[in-house]
């Protein structure tokens, strides 16, 4: 219902602006002008649209990313914000080096050490296979009982919102480091259950 008044609310701004212009011809409308108008609403449209593309190819899906922060919040997934702020990760998860200049290769790193971190878990709890992918190894943890059904569908989701980003997806620097924070923060919950897990 919220996001049927949002639509509603940017259809009626923009027949607003199409009167304007219809009773104020001389009115000039600059490209600097829709720049600035454009920055000001994308960020809002996140809760409008699935994804959002646009010219030069930068793709991101914010809704399903959002999903699964929600559900790996509310299953206890991801290590509380204040750890993950700390900077009590493992040293070797210094993104910030690349975010600035390349945030998908940043992004790509976060989602590589993830999947280092469930095989090594997986690995420690009796599953031998390496070659399953990351998916298939939160399943068989979930499947021995290493992370609740809740906590592996919160995983599933996050893991399916990185996918594209792995296979080409272009993602903007403010997206990028939205996940990079949630990203170390559930990189420190796999570091906590690896160290709790039997070697």
């Amino acid at each position: 219902m919220k996001e049927h008044a949002f639509q509603i609310a940017i259809s009626l701004l923009a027949c607003v602006l199409l009167i304007a212009h219809l009773m104020w011809p001389d009115l000039k409308i600059d490209a600097i002008t829709l720049t600035l108008f454009g920055m000001a609403v994308v960020p809002w449209l996140g809760s409008v649209f699935k994804s959002l593309e646009m010219p030069g190819g930068w793709k991101f899906e914010f809704k399903d990313f959002a999903a699964a922060v929600t559900n790996a919040e509310t299953s206890g997934l991801l290590a509380p914000e204040k750890v993950a702020l700390t900077g009590q990760t493992e040293p070797q998860l210094n993104y910030s080096a690349l975010i600035d200049t390349y945030p998908k290769l940043a992004v790509i790193g976060l989602r590589v050490d993830i999947e280092m971190r469930l095989r090594e878990l997986a690995s420690r709890n009796g599953i031998k296979d390496q070659k399953l992918s990351a998916t298939a190894l939160t399943r068989q943890l979930a499947k021995l009982q290493v992370l609740t059904g809740q906590e592996s569908v919160a995983l599933l989701g996050i893991l399916a919102s990185l996918n594209p980003i792995v296979h080409g997806a272009e993602i903007t620097y403010a997206n990028a480091e939205q996940v990079l924070a949630v990203g170390k923060r559930l990189i420190d919950s796999l570091d906590e259950r690896l160290r709790s897990a039997v070697s």
